[in-house]
């Protein structure tokens, strides 16, 4: 999946969590992946939530979709409640088929 952002909110979100934009993909492509359906300021967001390899951690990337590309709002580890959410997700609900 093609990713785009806005170059200053990348820079600012490595600083505030750590996170580069160029690897949300490892949230992304993962079939682990749980997305959530948000409303913020009237435009419709992708919450994607996932436990990435590469990083050891459960991982949440927020993105819109423009186009064939997904762009990237945040990158950052999952807080308590997405934790939550993911995990009774992945025990009750995810289906490996």
């Amino acid at each position: 999946m093609k990713l785009i952002w806005d170059e200053t909110k990348r820079r600012e979100n490595l600083r505030k969590h750590g996170f580069d934009f160029a690897r949300a993909n490892e949230v992304l492509a993962s079939r682990y992946r749980l997305d959530v359906l948000v409303q913020r300021g009237g435009e419709s967001r992708t919450q994607s939530i996932s436990y990435a390899l590469g990083f050891l951690a459960v991982l949440t990337v927020v993105h819109t979709a423009r186009g064939e590309a997904a762009r990237i709002i945040s990158f950052r580890p999952a807080s308590n409640k997405e934790r939550e959410v993911y995990d009774d997700w992945l025990q009750n609900e995810y289906d490996e088929s």
